[in-house]
C-alpha cells in the first residue's frame, strides 16, 4: 500500500508543532519538511487532537521515527504544543496518504486503527506556503476545552 496521491485539500489546514518552532514558521510563512518527504497536516482541530492522542500524546510508547530507527514517546507537555490554522497559498507540491502496511494477519481492530490513522494525515511533498497571520490555539486551552475550540483563538 504505502503512499497515495490525493487531491490538494481545500479549505483550511491544522498543523500541530512544538512552540519552539513557532517564530521561525510565522517568519517563514511557511512549514517546512523536516526529516521526512512529508510535512503532516489535517482537515480539522479534532482531527488534529486525535492524531496527537495517537502519537506525541503516547508517552513511553514505540514508534519508528523518519529515519526507520525505533524510538518511544517522551512525556507530553501540553504547553510545549500550539496548533495552528492554515490557509495555504499557491503550492506546487504533491499531497499524499500513508496508507499504514500491517501483515495479512493483523486482527480487524489494528486494521481498523492503521485506517483511522491514514486518513487523519494529508502530506505534503514540499515546503507548505500559507498566508500570514495564522490562527494559533494553545494546546492547553484545547485540552480543557475541546468543544469551545473555535473561541480560543490567539493572535
Amino acid at each position: 500500500m504505502g503512499y497515495e496521491r490525493i487531491q490538494k485539500p481545500e479549505g483550511l489546514l491544522y498543523h500541530y508543532t512544538r512552540k519552539e518552532n513557532l517564530e521561525s514558521i510565522l517568519r517563514d510563512g511557511r512549514i517546512r519538511k523536516f526529516c521526512d518527504r512529508e510535512t503532516w497536516f489535517t482537515k480539522s482541530l479534532a482531527d488534529t487532537l486525535r492524531l496527537m492522542s495517537l502519537t506525541v500524546m503516547q508517552e513511553g510508547a514505540a514508534y519508528y521515527d523518519a529515519r526507520g530507527r525505533l524510538q518511544r514517546y517522551p512525556a507530553f507537555v501540553p504547553e510545549d504544543y500550539v496548533v495552528l490554522e492554515l490557509t495555504p497559498r499557491y503550492q506546487s507540491g504533491e499531497w499524499v496518504i500513508w496508507n499504514q502496511e500491517l501483515p495479512p494477519n493483523a486482527p480487524q481492530s489494528v486494521r481498523e486503527l492503521a485506517e483511522e490513522f491514514s486518513h487523519l494525515k494529508l502530506g505534503y511533498r514540499g515546503d507548505l506556503k500559507f498566508w500570514e497571520n495564522p490562527v494559533i490555539y494553545e494546546m492547553t486551552d484545547l485540552l480543557e476545552e475541546p468543544e469551545q475550540t473555535s473561541e480560543m483563538k490567539m493572535q
